[in-house]
């Protein structure tokens, strides 16, 4: 399917899709870009929720992805 983009960045979803995935007008859509590629997905995932619980989390603890990696790590050469 082709699908033209308006004057703001606004595109039109088919209306076969728009059923099928029982989205309405205020539908919440997430968008991310991928590659050279968007891909929108339907009302927030539940991992970007999670995910963002857990970083304000870590930041708010002072964890840092090098901490995690390290304790990672860590902790698979203790289980061999």
């Amino acid at each position: 399917m082709v699908t033209r983009m308006r004057e703001k960045g606004q595109i039109t979803i088919p209306a076969n899709i728009r059923e099928s995935l029982h989205l309405s007008r205020d539908s919440m859509l997430s968008v991310a870009r991928i590659g050279d590629g968007i891909l929108l997905v339907p009302r927030p995932s539940v991992f970007e929720s999670v995910s963002e619980k857990f970083s304000k989390a870590a930041k708010t603890k002072g964890i840092t992805l090098e901490n995690l990696l390290k304790d990672l790590k860590r902790n698979r050469h203790k289980e061999l």
